[in-house]
């Protein structure tokens, strides 16, 4: 394989043993002093499966402190796995800040397997290069280090072991094929491993033969990244040009007419009907393994949860889940801020429905100033490439913006002021976010354009009416299942 690190010249096992003792000294100090960071590291321990990697992996554990490290050792994907996006195992296990989390037949080299063994297309794995390149990306940005590397087993030491195996119990007829099939492999792995090789997620590729001199470079290779990490300013200059000035002025919001209005007859007798054909329809998506997702998000009091629970009437409790969005505990504080919406990914067959969403990240987040400008910048193409990535596996995505002026949300405040079993929902917070009221204008408008995409395109809901809002809401989650199934 080209650009691969040979082994230094081999050491004794009395030699090994002193480098390794100094090794691990070093190794334990910088992680007690990585345990303080506000990031995580995560290290990709990839290559051929007769390329020593599960024992690199049980030597690491020796040497570090294994109380703050997961090792997430991947297999062929089980029924749960099947019924996720790609990515969903690997979200659902990212270490917490302050932890080491080690990953064995990751992102990368479960694609280039799938793709060897015709489980996905040329053209696929052209697409999961790209989601490997950006989920990458999301993370580095956010302060994650990521040591990755690919343990190389050279042709000439793979047959050696196959002949030593071959008339033994160890024997397996996989060992045979892989090597029939190495020039081909090879030829993949070096292109996936070049298109996913970046500054801050670079592949190291290490020649695997030599036990004692792979630990060692892995170490050490280890030990100086951590240390250039520790030791380097985080902060740096946003790369990110600004696509606010172009988006801000996109008159999104101006455009929605609020004077729609719905009769209550009309509305009792379009309601009833809404709950049929949305019935009919989630059998139908049951029935074809597709999950939905219906994200819904809104200025205060725009209607939300009222028209949460009218939609949800017209399922069976266990067909789906409600999750609702409010300010991130520590755990979820100590992730990258996507991380706890992987976790409510449905699956096939399944809803879940979303009060308010990933988007706070350039609405709350940018205006209230919990995420610096580079963050929420930033935000709109990782926002695009995760749903994408849902629509990609098949999940049925429905996002409704609920929208009034300013007057009627007044009102509706003074409302729940008045209102016993409604009181709970105002706060002083919500009369801040008043005097807010043309930043959030702005960062909508922004956050509409930008995250308005062919596959997961908004949808607009006049919510000065709450009946019209209602069946509005119905309309747009039936039309697009019947698109979709």
């Amino acid at each position: 394989m080209r650009n691969t690190i040979d082994p230094a010249e081999s050491v004794s096992k009395e030699d090994y043993k002193l480098q390794v003792q100094a090794l691990r000294v070093k190794l334990l100090k910088l992680q007690f002093q990585a345990s303080k960071k506000n990031s995580p590291v995560i290290l990709v321990i990839a290559g051929d499966d007769r390329s020593g990697r599960h024992e690199t992996i049980n030597q690491l554990m020796e040497w570090l402190d294994p109380r703050f490290i997961r090792v997430n050792a991947y297999g062929p994907s089980d029924k749960l796995d099947d019924q996720k996006p790609f990515f969903w195992r690997y979200w659902r296990d990212l270490p917490t800040a302050g932890h080491i989390g080690i990953y064995l037949r990751e992102w990368t080299s479960t694609s280039i397997v799938q793709f060897l063994n015709n489980d996905i297309s040329k053209k696929k794995l052209g697409k999961r290069v790209n989601h490997i390149i950006n989920f990458e990306k999301a993370l580095t940005d956010d302060g994650a280090l990521i040591i990755k590397f690919w343990l190389h087993l050279p042709k000439s030491a793979h047959k050696k072991r196959l002949k030593k195996v071959r008339n033994t119990v160890f024997y397996d007829e996989k060992d045979e094929l892989a090597f029939k099939n190495y020039n081909a492999a090879i030829n993949t792995i070096e292109q996936v491993l070049e298109q996913t090789d970046s500054p801050t997620s670079p592949w190291t590729i290490l020649n695997s033969d030599d036990e004692y001199q792979r630990n060692l470079q892995i170490g050490s290779i280890i030990e100086s990244q951590l240390r250039h990490w520790l030791t380097t300013d985080q902060t740096c200059a946003d790369e990110l040009p600004s696509p606010v000035n172009a988006a801000s002025t996109v008159p999104v919001l101006s455009g929605i007419d609020l004077s729609q209005t719905l009769s209550k007859e009309d509305y009792e007798l379009a309601f009833e009907d809404c709950k049929r054909k949305l019935r009919k329809l989630m059998v139908k998506a049951q029935s074809k393994g597709r999950g939905v997702i219906c994200m819904f998000e809104g200025v205060d009091a725009a209607g939300k949860g009222g028209a949460i629970r009218r939609l949800v009437s017209a399922l069976d409790a266990g067909q789906y889940r409600i999750i609702p969005i409010a300010k991130p505990n520590d755990d979820e504080y100590a992730h990258h801020y996507l991380w706890r919406f992987w976790q409510h990914i449905p699956s096939n067959g399944k809803m879940t429905i979303f009060d308010r969403s990933w988007h706070g990240r350039v609405l709350v987040e940018r205006v209230e100033g919990f995420a610096q400008p580079k963050e929420w910048r930033r935000a709109y193409q990782e926002i695009n490439d995760f749903e994408q990535q849902l629509t990609q596996h098949g999940t049925i995505l429905v996002k409704c913006w609920l929208h009034i002026d300013q007057d009627e949300q007044l009102k509706r405040f003074k409302a729940r002021e008045n209102t016993p079993h409604k009181q709970h929902k105002i706060t002083d917070e919500d009369y801040r976010n008043r005097e807010k009221w043309p930043q959030y204008q702005e960062a909508i408008n922004d956050m509409i354009t930008m995250t308005n995409t062919k596959y997961a395109p908004w949808s607009l809901i006049p919510a000065q009416d709450k009946r019209f809002a209602r069946i509005a809401i119905y309309k747009a989650l039936i039309d697009s299942l019947k698109k979709q199934l």
